[in-house]
């Protein structure tokens, strides 16, 4: 059953950060459809909608993360964000929070009644201490401030800072999460990863140097995460020691046992994962995705995906599908997913 569904809903950005393949044209010999491509065929209003209604009868309890790009520059995203909160359907914002996109949020706040998750980075240093790129700065420095004022603006419910924990970061982990947790921010954690190989499209970021290594002195940071109830960090108990675990990328998704989590392209498009789109996994659109009944996905879909996972995925270090699986195989009992008790409260 699908726990997680993650949306790319555009490829289109304000940025142009130095990690992220995703806004840009792929350098690489391998068959994949320009950015001019997703754009012009970006997913309408109707069909995004009439799959949020697919999901929702497949399982209720689906958690939908609202990628880019930036979503923000869909003018459609009120609309998309009104169909979810009208019909009981989980989800999170993922945005940069630029100062540009400021104006799109202030849109987004009036046209909606509430949002109910809102997410952005907020990393304790760059990835590139020998080059930064200004776009990553930008992002990040102005995270924590932005999401602190809409945090106070009481427009969202869930207000989430995503941190990547990098080698030359790990250290200013635990007060980052502690300075956050005091403003009634929750932290979403994860390690950084790299491009496996060519296929990996999610990402630039390539050097091994970059991955974090399990060390007592990290255990120990994430170890004292896990035991102090002050901090608000999302599912810590599970993934916190999961992560440490598979340090530094060789976590097995096992999506050929079973369907958890799936990723839509900005075309409609299915993606083998939020890492890799995979070659044959993108022959199926998003229309197409379950049986009549939505009960299940197609048999076609699922044997497309187990095939493009035995011959592309060299496992990874994503906390996205850490979540599914786990909810999949334990089901979610204390709301962790979708912070259930925030919004009963």
């Amino acid at each position: 059953m699908i726990q997680i569904v993650n949306w790319l809903l555009t490829r289109k950005c304000n940025l142009n950060c130095d990690y992220c393949a995703i806004v840009k044209d792929y350098e690489m010999p391998i068959s994949y459809p320009s950015i001019k491509h997703y754009i012009k065929n970006e997913m309408s209003t109707k069909v995004i909608i009439d799959a949020l209604a697919k999901f929702k009868m497949h399982n209720p309890e689906t958690f939908h993360i609202l990628y880019g790009g930036e979503p923000l520059l869909r003018v459609d995203l009120p609309d998309i964000i009104n169909y979810c909160n009208d019909n009981n359907i989980y989800y999170t914002v993922i945005s940069n929070n630029t100062p540009e996109i400021q104006p799109l949020i202030t849109r987004l706040f009036q046209m909606t009644d509430y949002v109910e998750g809102f997410t952005s980075s907020v990393d304790p240093s760059c990835m590139n201490k020998n080059l930064p790129d200004i776009d990553r700065i930008r992002k990040r420095v102005e995270g924590f401030k932005r999401l602190k004022e809409i945090q106070e603006s009481g427009k969202v419910k869930d207000v989430v800072a995503e941190i990547t924990v990098m080698p030359d970061n790990q250290h200013l982990l635990y007060d980052l999460v502690k300075e956050l947790s005091a403003s009634e921010i929750y932290s979403d954690i994860t390690f950084v990863d790299i491009a496996k190989s060519s296929y990996y499209d999610f990402s630039n970021v390539i050097e091994e140097d970059e991955l974090v290594h399990p060390s007592y002195e990290l255990a120990e940071t994430l170890s004292n995460m896990v035991h102090d109830d002050s901090l608000l960090i999302h599912m810590k108990d599970v993934l916190l020691p999961w992560m440490f675990d598979t340090l530094p990328s060789n976590y097995d998704c096992e999506l050929e046992l079973g369907c958890h989590n799936v990723t839509i392209d900005a075309d409609g498009q299915m993606r083998l994962c939020l890492r890799i789109r995979g070659e044959l996994t993108p022959m199926v659109h998003v229309d197409n995705l379950f049986e009549d009944d939505a009960k299940c996905v197609t048999k076609e879909y699922f044997d497309l995906m187990c095939m493009d996972k035995r011959r592309y995925c060299n496992l990874c270090n994503h906390s996205c599908l850490m979540m599914s699986k786990h909810i999949d195989k334990h089901g979610d009992k204390e709301g962790d997913l979708a912070h259930k008790n925030k919004r009963e409260a």
